[in-house]
């Protein structure tokens, strides 16, 4: 584990994961489609809305919608992460009794190619989720990650 000592910090962003695939990962993370695709197109498949949340043609909008809904939809490369800490203990927490907590440095994403949006009207309001990708749709760049904190289901 990484970095100790700092409290949880507003401005950082977390990211929940159970403790096996962050083994698997060996700590790295991971989009589910790597080097996926950055924009996508909306599919009439029954699983979006015709709420305002998705346009017509490729774009990284509907990627993010697409996200809130399936994790990787339509082929997309994105990775979730949470302003809330407590929500990324949840995550972390969710089918295992054993998780890690990254905290993400959102300031240096630019100087690393990282996108974030954050939706103005999210799928899940209490998940405070801001989405994110690196700029290839690749790994989330390693130096982003000031600290992995290990977590228990007490």
């Amino acid at each position: 584990m990484t970095g100790m000592g700092r409290l949880e910090d507003k401005s950082m962003l977390y990211r929940g994961e159970c403790r096996a695939v962050h083994d698997s990962n060996n700590g790295k993370i991971f989009p589910k489609n790597m080097n996926g695709e950055t924009e996508v197109v909306a599919r009439r498949d029954g699983r979006i809305r015709y709420d305002g949340r998705f346009t017509h043609g490729p774009t990284e909008a509907n990627r993010v919608a697409a996200h809130q809904i399936e994790t990787g939809l339509y082929g997309g490369c994105s990775v979730s992460t949470t302003r809330s800490h407590d929500e990324a203990k949840r995550f972390a927490l969710y089918a295992d009794d054993q998780g890690v907590v990254y905290w993400i440095d959102d300031s240096k994403f630019e100087a690393h190619g990282v996108l974030a949006i954050e939706p103005e009207n999210p799928e899940i309001p209490s998940e405070q989720e801001v989405t994110i990708r690196a700029g290839d749709g690749g790994e989330i760049p390693a130096a982003l990650i000031v600290r992995v904190e290990l977590v228990e289901r007490s």
